[in-house]
């Protein structure tokens, strides 16, 4: 049983990486924390919560991280114009009953990977401040990480926020540059793929048509991620980036990895955030990720959808 922390700032497609860790019978999650970039760390903190009590996921903690970046001011960006006012726009879910945890999410992954017996898997899918955060706090907690999954950066293709930079990556550039350099073991699924690994309109369907009470709010998110798509990047389609990193945890196969060295810039207001990889190892630096290559798109829209159907069951 692979057990994680999800660090997430819900977000469309972080609520169905929520979900989909939540009904693999593979996966535990010990607690999520959450971290301003979709929206605002109130906010984001909220939806995780609400996806999880709909979804009949009472058993496990969120706790509220970061409501900043490390060097930079949140309000000049967030995610709205693609997940709402609120990040997670569309269908209207019940308020949250599950309260949010008093500890700071910074406190707790570090507390938690303190105290594990065996080494922990962090799923980052959101800006990295509370990653970050907990390295610069209690650098033991390195040897504790099993590895670190994170979504962010752009290597060939263009960003989504800036021709150079991701989104993630480029809310707080700085946190991405102190994980990367931290000498933890890294996975990096980049929009080179997760454009790739897209939910067309038969996928949001096939969802829809399992009847389910999750299937049913999975397809409802993904119509609103659609029409965003449509109206700010001119296609009709969702790529669910977030899942993903879940989606490899499930099956490696689904994401094929090449180790890299890479780098985070922060001082060119040109390129902030960019994601600059060594692709040919000239620069002579020693590799310190793994960044995607290649995708199964079929493979990934057939475990979303054979998961959603799937009832939860508490691992605690």
């Amino acid at each position: 049983m692979k057990q994680i922390i999800m660090d997430c700032d819900p977000g469309h497609d972080d609520a169905i990486a929520l979900l989909l860790a939540s009904r693999s019978d593979q996966i535990k999650i010990l607690g999520v924390t959450t971290v301003a970039g979709n929206s605002e760390l109130e906010n984001t903190s909220r939806n995780a919560r609400k996806i999880l009590d709909y979804a009949d996921i009472f058993d496990v903690p969120v706790y509220a991280g970061c409501s900043t970046p490390m060097m930079r001011d949140l309000y000049r960006l967030t995610g709205a114009i693609i997940h709402g006012e609120d990040g997670l726009g569309g269908p209207t879910l019940p308020d949250p009953v599950t309260p949010i945890e008093q500890e700071h999410g910074v406190d707790f992954i570090i507390r938690t990977l303190r105290q594990a017996e065996e080494k922990i898997i962090l799923v980052p899918t959101g800006p990295l401040t509370n990653i970050a955060m907990a390295l610069i706090k209690a650098p033991d907690i390195k040897d504790k990480i099993e590895k670190i999954v994170i979504m962010g950066g752009a290597v060939v293709d263009p960003g989504n926020i800036t021709s150079a930079a991701e989104f993630n990556i480029y809310v707080d550039p700085e946190a991405a540059k102190i994980v990367f350099a931290s000498g933890c073991n890294i996975y990096l699924n980049t929009l080179d793929i997760s454009m790739k690994a897209v939910f067309y309109e038969e996928d949001i369907e096939r969802v829809r048509a399992q009847g389910d009470k999750v299937s049913d709010i999975v397809a409802r998110l993904l119509d609103f991620f659609a029409d965003t798509h449509v109206k700010h990047f001119g296609f009709r389609a969702c790529p669910i980036h977030d899942a993903l990193c879940i989606g490899v945890l499930i099956d490696e196969s689904l994401v094929e990895f090449q180790k890299v060295f890479l780098d985070i810039s922060v001082n060119d207001p040109l390129t902030l955030g960019e994601t600059v990889a060594d692709l040919w190892g000239i620069t002579g630096n020693e590799p310190n990720c793994y960044i995607s290559m290649k995708v199964d798109r079929e493979k990934f829209v057939d475990m979303i959808a054979e998961h959603m159907k799937k009832p939860y069951i508490s691992k605690n």
